[in-house]
């Protein structure tokens, strides 16, 4: 089995989150105009996966995930300005501009890597951080037929790399010895895969230290190690 990370590893929305602001911002008053470069010092905590020790049992439901997460984008918007009745509205939208697929490109190499796995007899299972829509979002990008399972952080209350959310991933997709996980993100993804016994190799991603392996050479590396 391949657990893979989703955002920097297999595909990646442009600009990500402070874009996905600055486009629901758009979206309710489109006169009003902000870099989103602005906007990213202030999506630098208050999200889930910036307090990973942390475990919500049970999970929050969609709504409520939306709920958590709308007064980071809300004061973001109120810090450059933007009148309190805009930035409440937009901090309502920006779930839906984050998940919109027309941002999202699937990452050179990214389905020939899925296949290489897929052939060899692995199991591809997604592994993120991500929010209650990830899975719908997989399927829009045209990953399913490759992906047999997605397990996103919001729907179990977890985070990376709390060794407990690689550990719910191990349990409920039935992973045997010959487990790997792949992600750009080195103490996310690769420190917490090996906390929890699972081998991990570091994809080349968005993240500054993801200075590792194209997701084509990490499939490469799984499928024929001795090469």
């Amino acid at each position: 089995m391949v657990f893979w990370d989703f955002d920097g590893t297999l595909a990646v929305r442009e600009g990500m989150w402070s874009a996905a602001v600055v486009d629901a911002l758009r979206s309710v008053d489109a006169g009003i105009t902000i870099d989103a470069e602005l906007i990213r010092p202030h999506l630098r905590s208050g999200f889930p996966w910036h307090q990973p020790e942390v475990v919500t049992s049970p999970p929050l439901t969609a709504d409520a995930w939306a709920a958590r997460l709308a007064p980071v984008f809300d004061q973001a918007l109120r810090a450059q300005g933007v009148p309190a009745d805009v930035a409440s509205a937009a901090s309502a939208r920006v779930l839906d501009e984050y998940y919109r697929v027309g941002p999202w490109q699937v990452i050179d190499g990214a389905l020939d890597a899925l296949r290489q796995t897929a052939d060899a007899g692995y199991d591809n299972v997604i592994l993120s951080n991500h929010g209650p829509a990830l899975p719908e979002l997989v399927d829009a990008l045209g990953l399913s037929a490759l992906v047999s399972l997605t397990i996103t952080s919001a729907a179990v209350g977890i985070e990376k790399p709390n060794p407990l959310l690689f550990a719910h991933a191990l349990r409920v997709a039935d992973a045997g010895d010959d487990t790997w996980m792949v992600g750009d993100n080195p103490i996310a993804d690769v420190a917490g895969a090996e906390r929890a016994g699972i081998r991990a190799l570091l994809a080349d991603g968005v993240y500054p230290d993801s200075r590792g392996l194209t997701v084509l050479q990490a499939a490469h590396r799984i499928t024929a190690p001795g090469d």
